[in-house]
Parts: C-alpha cells; structure tokens; sequence
C-alpha cells in the first residue's frame, strides 16, 4: 500500500505543482536511532552531524496557533539562519504568494500540505545575542519575515505580540546522509531530542514536483529493502513543540517560565548495536 499522500494528490502534483520550489517526502520511524542508522548506511556506528534549532514564540505560542513557525538555527560550522514559515493543508494554490516566498509541498503518510517560508542567513553574533537574552527576539527579523509573520498563517496575528517573542529550545538535531540509489535522490535520517528528552525520527528525501510520483516509489522501496521501523501516524515538529511547551507550563505552575538563552544542549544519540 503507498505510503505517502493519494494517487490523486500525487499526480496532481506532478502535473499543476510546476509553481513550487521542490517537494519533500518524510516518514516516521521508531526510535531509538542506532538500528535505523545502521540499516540505512549498512555502516556500524555511524558519524551523525549535529545542529540546534530553536523555536521564537510568544509564551502562549500565538503564531503557532496562527499557523506560523518562526525558527531560528544553527547549522554547521556555526552559521545560523532565520525562517517563518506559514503551513497551509492540502494541494492547490490557495492565494498568490508574493515575491520571496519559498513554497514547498511535505508529502507524508495520509497527507500533504505546503510551507510558505521566508529565510535569511543571520550573523553569529546577531544570533549569539537573542540566544543569551540581550537582544529581543524580534530583532533578527526582517520587514518582510515580519510582515510575514503577522498575516501569513490561517489567522491575522497583531504585530505587537512579535514585542513578546522569547526562544524555546533547543531543540536538537542529529542527521546522517543515506547515498542516492536508483531513481531516489540523497535521502536524511534526523533525529530530533526535545528539552524534556522527547524524540522524533524521520526519514526524508527531496524532489521536484514532476518526479515525486517515482520519487515515492523509490523511497517505498528503499524503506521495504532496509527492513527499517516506521511509525504509525505522523507528527509534525511544530506539534511536538506545543506539546512540549505545555507540559512545561504544567510543571511550572502558573507561573511559568519560558527559556531564556542559550542552553547547554544534550549530547548525540548514542548508536545501539
């Protein structure tokens, strides 16, 4: 049975999808990450690369509510860049999408939806600043990831709450590259650890909208040959992230508080032979 999307979706985009920047397809998998490492690479104890990701918000999450993600990340060797991302379900082009704006549709098991986003690279110690709290959070953002943040997403969000941003994280990633093979370009195991040591896994893989149709089926097969474990369902990160910051809100009581700085992150996940 296909894993990922509809027929129907999937051809749709092959064909009216021309108007999108690329196509990722994701699932699932089981933790813990070692196995699925092993099985993918065919190498023991593979070497995963590591990078940070924090999500800006307000305390009660507004603009995810909204439907907008604002991340802030720190990739290899240092560098770090800002996103606002809108998501919007289903294919088709809902309204114009205005110069600057990156659209790329998620095909995942049982659904497909597009990321609007608006990215820019930012300085370390521009960065460096937020992180620590000596600089609010909205300053990294540009007028039009501003702009963008506040009427991009399913609900209108009042520019003054980008005056209560604060930092929640990290969140932090391992990644290993799995080769390309035959008819499936590179493809990216992650393994994301939350503050409180809640885990997801995915697998993923990017496209062009006119190959996804035989993008889907490599990667089909791809996860059938390696015999590796994939999990029922599907989470997104932002929904993770509200969980998350629940939870955390619980546990502090009323008067909870939100992450301020940069905090030491955890170590890699440690391969299980």
């Amino acid at each position: 049975m296909p894993r990922f999307g509809s027929p129907e979706a999937l051809a749709w985009l092959g064909t009216q999808g021309a108007y999108a920047d690329s196509v990722e397809l994701k699932v699932p998998l089981v933790p813990p990450p070692g196995p699925a490492a092993e099985a993918l690479t065919g190498r023991p104890a593979p070497n995963w690369s590591v990078r940070h990701s924090y999500l800006l918000d307000t305390a009660a999450l507004d603009l995810l509510r909204s439907g907008v993600e604002i991340r802030l990340r720190r990739r290899a060797r240092g560098r770090y860049d800002l996103s606002v991302t809108a998501r919007r379900s289903g294919v088709g082009r809902e309204r114009a999408v205005p110069r600057g704006v990156r659209v790329e549709f998620d095909v995942v098991p049982g659904a497909v939806w597009q990321d609007h986003e608006v990215r820019r690279e930012i300085g370390a110690a521009d960065a460096a600043d937020v992180l620590a709290g000596a600089v609010p959070s909205r300053e990294l953002l540009s007028p039009t990831q501003r702009w963008w943040a506040c009427g991009g997403g399913h609900d209108a969000v009042d520019e003054a709450r980008l005056e209560e941003l604060t930092v929640h994280g990290p969140l932090v990633v391992h990644r290993i590259k799995v080769a390309a093979r035959p008819g499936l370009r590179r493809a990216d195991l992650e393994h994301f650890r939350y503050p409180s040591g809640g885990e997801l896994m995915e697998l993923s893989t990017h496209c062009w909208p006119q190959e996804v149709s035989a993008t889907a089926t490599a990667f089909e097969r791809l996860l059938d040959e390696r015999a590796v474990a994939v999990a029922e369902g599907h989470r997104t990160r932002s929904a993770m992230w509200q969980d998350e910051i629940a939870r955390a809100r619980v546990r502090s009581g009323p008067a909870a508080r939100t992450h301020r700085g940069h905090r030491p992150a955890r170590r890699g996940p440690a391969p299980r032979r």
